[in-house]
């Protein structure tokens, strides 16, 4: 499309209204702001998209743009001035629809921080979400608390009943610490039978505790797996934020140590992090 100095349109080609929807009749001598989500327009990037092919000689257009049945799609497309004799006097747009290769690539991104089997963050992605929210818990002076969980002889488990049974299992034991969880908090699978659970805008760690004794409560039912019945449970290390550590692997290290506790007391039980609990693990 080719549009005047202020954004109307001045010609629109075959290609453009089967993208967009609009017939010529329809769009040429309106705005192209109207091809544009509201977000955008209320930034005013119509405008800057423009000033930017002015100053460059180019300006890239991959964004989302709307169709006239009100859908989005994604445009690949860049916009370069029309000029005659040295001076603007309007503006060519190229672009294409590459939706389907934009969700594609954000269906790649996202898989990045999924893991695979639970769903659940992956260990990229709590380690984000870490950083995060010990900054979010540094400003409004709240505790954040760790839970390092274990599943507790999950490589009987596999030895016993298989692979695809463990892989159930673990299935089993991310949905049921889920149903547990606020909104606000944040479960993680590390790798392995190793979950993390996040628990922001404390006070005290008096509600971690009751999160802890939940877990091992729900944790505790027999799962169906493979036919057969598996009694499952685990163990649970916590330290928190900045009580016991003001640096993320500092965290970690100290809820590990907890979580150390808790096995060699017999597992199926949590442990809180003291520091003295550092000082018998080394």
């Amino acid at each position: 499309m080719v549009t005047n100095l202020d954004g109307g349109i001045l010609l629109w080609n075959h290609g453009a209204e089967r993208i967009f929807g609009y017939s010529s009749e329809e769009i040429v001598g309106t705005s192209a702001e109207r091809l544009f989500e509201p977000d955008d327009r209320n930034e005013g990037i119509p405008h800057k998209e423009m000033a930017t092919a002015s100053k460059d000689g180019c300006a890239g257009d991959f964004r989302w743009h709307v169709r006239k049945d009100g859908t989005a799609f994604w445009a690949d497309g860049m916009m370069y001035p029309v000029r005659l004799d040295g001076a603007d006097i309007g503006y060519m747009k190229i672009l294409r629809d590459a939706t389907a290769q934009k969700l594609r690539e954000d269906e790649h991104a996202r898989m990045a921080f999924v893991d695979a089997l639970t769903g659940l963050p992956n260990r990229a992605e709590f380690d984000r979400r870490l950083v995060d929210m010990i900054g979010s818990a540094q400003r409004h002076g709240e505790l954040l608390v760790l839970h390092l969980v274990d599943v507790d002889h999950f490589k009987e488990v596999n030895d016993s009943l298989g692979h695809p049974a463990g892989d159930a299992l673990l299935v089993e034991v991310a949905h049921r610490m889920h149903g547990l969880l606020r909104t606000t908090d944040h479960l993680a699978r590390l790798g392995g039978d190793e979950f993390a659970i996040l628990q922001p805008g404390g006070h005290s760690l008096d509600d971690a505790i009751v999160v802890a004794r939940k877990l091992l409560e729900r944790l505790a039912l027999p799962v169906d797996v493979a036919g057969s019945q598996a009694h499952v449970s685990v163990s649970i290390g916590i330290s928190a934020y900045p009580t016991d550590a003001m640096q993320m692997e500092h965290l970690m290290r100290n809820a590990d140590i907890a979580l150390y506790q808790a096995k060699a007391a017999g597992r199926n039980q949590y442990k809180v992090y003291e520091a003295r609990q550092k000082r018998r693990s080394v």
